[in-house]
């Protein structure tokens, strides 16, 4: 209780909406109390079962006393668990005054259904609010998620993530979407509630997430690690120019082709790639090569031409790249 007390004024400050994780509690809490000093943030009241990752050993009748109690003192939204999700209980928290997340995960792998299987299953619930969440072990992986927050499949607000360090992409690119509801950040490093989640502070500073809109570009920095200076570079330039794009990190050690190839379907509007492999690797996904690339036969930025080709280039220096990026603006 009292950590939870010392986070709420970085929280007011840094937040757009505040998650009161009840099962992580390790000592008795005043849902009182922490409701009021959230302050004007809205909130969201969870108490999760270990089934879902939680740690309230609770059932699921004692656990929805909690969340109406939660409701009852003024609880903005209350995420219910999708085997919870009954229509007496979601009457029951609407009329304590709540609206009602419902949520699926699976902390093991990604669903490959996630999109068309998860999603509207969880609509076909009646909540105010669909949640899906899946684990990402390759950075394709989070395209599932991609999909549920499309437009023509997200027609209700949606929460949709890949944990996981591959996942982290869809921490940000989320907020693209028209129907995302929100993302989820962190205080601090200590503070985690899930792998692969980015600090509030990064979600603003490094990837500037106030500017995204659907029609914001994707840059890709694609290569074993994240390029932390690389990426505030960039994001940096983006507000600078007033140019509508985001760059985010893409993290594998292999199969740069198949990768590029995948994301064809968001689409990425261009990559920088580090890494000598994935350097030389990653000529067979494109259509063509300027002759800075040909010329060394290996390729360490991509642009994506008007017509959706990729053309893979040679560059000899961060703002080098950037200005390739623009030059198909």
């Amino acid at each position: 209780m009292a950590e939870a007390m010392a986070g709420f004024p970085q929280i007011r400050q840094e937040a757009d909406a505040v998650e009161l994780r009840l099962d992580l509690f390790e000592e008795p809490f005043d849902l009182g109390v922490l409701l009021r000093e959230r302050g004007d943030l809205p909130v969201v009241v969870t108490l999760r079962p270990p089934h879902e990752g939680g740690r309230s050993p609770l059932p699921a009748a004692a656990r929805l006393e909690i969340l109406l109690r939660a409701a009852e003192l003024g609880a903005d939204y209350v995420d219910l668990e999708w085997d919870a999700a009954s229509p007496e209980a979601m009457s029951a928290l609407r009329s304590a005054g709540a609206r009602v997340v419902v949520s699926r995960h699976d902390f093991s792998a990604m669903p490959p259904d996630l999109a068309d299987g998860w999603w509207p299953a969880l609509a076909a619930l009646g909540p105010d609010v669909v949640k899906v969440v899946g684990t990402a072990g390759d950075v394709r992986d989070c395209l599932p998620v991609v999909r549920a927050l499309s437009s023509d499949r997200a027609t209700v607000p949606t929460i949709a993530i890949a944990m996981g360090e591959p996942g982290l992409l869809t921490r940000v690119l989320a907020l693209r979407a028209e129907q995302c509801f929100l993302t989820y950040a962190m205080l601090g490093q200590s503070s985690a509630t899930a792998p692969g989640q980015l600090t509030a502070r990064e979600m603003r500073e490094t990837y500037r997430v106030e500017r995204l809109r659907p029609g914001t570009r994707v840059f890709g920095l694609l290569g074993p690690h994240a390029e932390d200076a690389r990426l505030r570079e960039y994001n940096a330039w983006f507000a600078e120019d007033n140019w509508d794009a985001v760059s985010v990190p893409f993290k594998t050690h292999t199969d740069a082709p198949g990768i590029v190839a995948a994301f064809r379907e968001l689409p990425v509007s261009g990559w920088h790639i580090h890494g000598s492999d994935l350097q030389s690797a990653v000529l067979q996904a494109l259509d063509d090569l300027a002759p800075s690339a040909a010329k060394h036969n290996t390729v360490n930025g991509v642009v994506r031409r008007q017509d959706g080709g990729l053309v893979g280039h040679w560059v000899e220096s961060p703002r080098e790249q950037y200005e390739v990026w623009r030059s198909e603006d």
